[in-house]
């Protein structure tokens, strides 16, 4: 068959010399010369898979404050590090999956993408980056699929484009951050990362030695919520960099603002809105209303000025604005790399209430306060932040008093613990009750050596098995739960607990994050001839942070009630009778303290600070001081950790457990008025059938225009 049959057999088909000549037309095409943010406009595609609540077209005027810290990675621009310490849900994973698909279409190169764990790692493939390949027709074809069986094709952790890959690792293991030269660098909740892994040292100081093939043409972005304060990586980057803040115009004024706690306000109701702002400047209401056009004209304002030179205003109009802003490492800020804090506040569709709801929720609770200040605040937690004296605490003690030895009318649970010493056993009683209510009703010291008589023993068996009468009378209640230190005389401790099920052998951990109550593991009991005759279960309590919560509930009891006569949640309250001057003493004779501080002061001959902020925080007992009631009272508060999370203790089966104890008559006034009721919950008969069995406490009634003071 001759050409020009074929031609009339197929005449659908383009002329060859056509397709040529457009191909290469499109070869020679100059590329786009494109921003991040202007690339993830035109071409990204977010995916219904990826739990975005605007799935489609992305639109980053949705999220405007994310536009300059993710341009700054463009290969053009001259910034090299990009800290982003921002509260949870912000867009820092959003960031890495734009100059994912930017680098992919735009400026091929090597990837590393690093998140905390293997879960987390898998986790962000499956239902961020792949579906955002997949819905996206500007990277798909680019980017060798998963199923290919090629083995030069992609994984779930090694996406294989024309010009370069991505690979995805996790902090946890050093194979990952090994044997690769990477170009760019994406590390996603760096506070999540362990300090050391397998003795190599850090995980970031790891990832980021695979650049230095490429010195200043790396590039590197970390986005991660904070975490303890002087041990947060994205805090330390943040203080280094620039220390930029969203400034935001008033709908009333036009000042420009960063939005900080202190302005926010409580509803009011003579006003006609709930939670709001107030502009510093004038004083009015800003509203969830008006978040969008502030966040659209919002500027990144740099707060770092070179050394001598006078500080960026708190406030501004557009003129001054103009004047004081400084573009990532151009102008006063060449010297910086670009570093960005950002807090719920300015999240689109986070409302003010619920910012301010988790905020009251959050006085005087330590484990609430630690996740407000993380995850609402994007600020470090500083467990370091709260010191009582002693003198304090009797004080507080002769002003309000109440009986000891009986169950207050407010608790249901009753937990008791023992520390152990050479020349006695101390043991305590505290009755518990919900908001994290606590009362010393009952201390004793039983004398003699536990590691040579069995007097001390003998006389804290007979103490458990006593029992105590309720508020209001007609009943007694026994303990539900008791704890022993094990730290000394060890083995009589797991002697003397392993035939009482309800008396558990403790053993104290120092590292932070540790739950109050671990889960036990086996001790063996052996006779003289080494012999094993018995078990016991050993509970390790984490003392870091069970410590920071009995010193946060000394200084609410200090503190004392509020305008409508509440206490703050996690009170510790003390009677007169058992919180003497040395019982006062020993609860007060640990502090968190950073332990080079005095040679770090000798060397730099500055005057001693308590904490220093960037310094890791160790519990340091005061010389000269017993600190045995103390510890008891940790472990004591550890077990009723233990029994609420056990129990699954919500605010209505704490209703029930009060009933159960006291009664129906003498409890049932607790409830009825949400003003007046330290649980702040609705009459029983009002209330519907149960749902679930981890039903959230009811917060109580905000305070009216209450400022924020910081926990330090």
């Amino acid at each position: 068959m001759t050409q020009h049959g074929t031609r009339e057999l197929f005449r659908e088909l383009p002329h060859g010399a056509e397709v040529l000549f457009r191909g290469l037309e499109a070869a020679s095409r100059p590329v786009e010369d494109l921003t991040i943010s202007e690339w993830a406009d035109r071409y990204r595609k977010v995916s219904p898979e990826s739990g975005s609540p605007w799935p489609g077209d992305f639109v980053t005027d949705r999220v405007p404050y994310l536009r300059e810290p993710q341009d700054c990675l463009h290969p053009d621009h001259p910034a090299r590090r990009v800290a982003a310490r921002w509260a949870a849900q912000l867009g820092k994973s959003t960031a890495i999956e734009n100059w994912f698909g930017f680098t992919v279409d735009q400026a091929p190169g090597s990837m590393m993408i690093v998140l905390p764990t293997l879960e987390e790692a898998a986790k962000f493939n499956r239902v961020k980056l792949q579906p955002t390949i997949e819905a996206s027709p500007r990277i798909r074809h680019k980017v060798l699929p998963v199923n290919s069986r090629d083995e030069q094709g992609s994984t779930t952790s090694f996406k294989r484009f024309a010009g370069g890959f991505a690979q995805i690792v996790n902090a946890g293991s050093s194979k990952g951050l090994q044997m690769v030269s990477i170009k760019n660098l994406a590390m996603d909740e760096v506070t999540g990362y362990p300090r050391d892994v397998d003795g190599r040292g850090s995980p970031r100081d790891q990832a980021r030695a695979r650049q230095k093939m490429y010195g200043d043409l790396a590039k590197e972005w970390q986005g991660s919520t904070p975490g303890i304060a002087g041990e947060c990586p994205i805090t330390a980057d943040f203080e280094a960099g620039d220390r930029r803040l969203l400034y935001v115009p008033c709908p009333h004024c036009e000042m420009f603002q960063p939005l900080e706690l202190e302005q926010m306000r409580g509803p009011e109701e003579g006003e006609g809105f709930g939670a709001h702002f107030r502009c510093v400047s004038c004083d009015r209401a800003i509203l969830d209303g008006h978040k969008g056009e502030m966040l659209r004209r919002g500027v990144w304002m740099a707060m770092r000025v070179p050394e001598g030179d006078p500080a960026v205003p708190g406030y501004m109009d557009a003129e001054t604005l103009e004047a004081w802003r400084c573009l990532p490492c151009e102008g006063r800020c060449r010297d910086w790399q670009p570093s960005y804090h950002l807090w719920a506040a300015y999240a689109p569709r986070e409302r003010f209430a619920d910012i301010w709801m988790r905020w009251t929720e959050a006085e005087g609770d330590t484990t609430k306060l630690r996740v407000f200040c993380q995850q609402d605040l994007a600020i470090p937690y500083d467990p370091g932040g709260v010191t009582v004296d002693w003198e304090k605490i009797v004080e507080a003690a002769r002003a309000r008093p109440f009986d000891t030895r009986l169950v207050p009318r407010e608790a249901a649970l009753l937990v008791s613990a023992a520390d152990v010493q050479g020349y006695g056993i101390k043991w305590l009683v505290y009755a518990i009750g919900p908001r994290g209510q606590r009362w010393l009703i009952d201390r004793e010291i039983f004398e003699g050596a536990p590691d040579q008589t069995d007097e001390p023993w003998i006389a804290l068996a007979d103490a458990l098995a006593r029992t105590y009468p309720v508020a209001g009378g007609g009943a007694e209640k026994g303990l539900d739960l008791s704890g022993v230190d094990s730290g000394f005389s060890t083995d009589r401790v797991y002697r003397f607990c392993s035939g009482r099920p309800n008396v558990y052998a403790l053993d104290g951990r120092h590292q932070p994050n540790l739950p109050w109550l671990g889960t036990p593991v086996k001790r063996d009991i052996k006779d003289r001839n080494g012999r094993i005759v018995s078990k016991v279960m050993l509970y390790p309590v984490g003392l870091y942070d069970a410590k920071t919560e009995v010193t946060a509930g000394l200084a609410n009891f200090v503190l004392g009630t509020d305008e409508a006569g509440r206490w703050p949640r996690n009170t510790l309250h003390m009677p007169p009778d058992l919180c003497d001057e040395e019982f006062a003493q020993e609860m007060t004779a640990e502090r968190l303290v950073d332990p080079d501080e005095e040679i770090r002061a000798a060397q730099t001959k500055r005057s001693r600070r308590l904490v220093n902020s960037s310094a890791h925080r160790v519990w340091r007992k005061i010389v000269g001081r017993k600190n045995d009631w103390f510890d008891a009272t940790v472990y004591a508060l550890a077990l009723a950790w233990h029994i609420e999370r056990k129990r699954r203790l919500t605010a209505e089966r704490w209703e029930d457990l009060l009933i159960d104890v006291h009664g129906r008559e003498d409890v049932a006034d607790l409830f009825e008025a949400a003003d007046e009721s330290p649980f702040a919950r609705p009459a029983r008969k009002e209330r519907k059938a149960r749902q679930t069995d981890d039903e959230d406490a009811i917060p109580p009634k905000p305070r009216q225009r209450t400022r924020w003071k910081g926990y330090s």
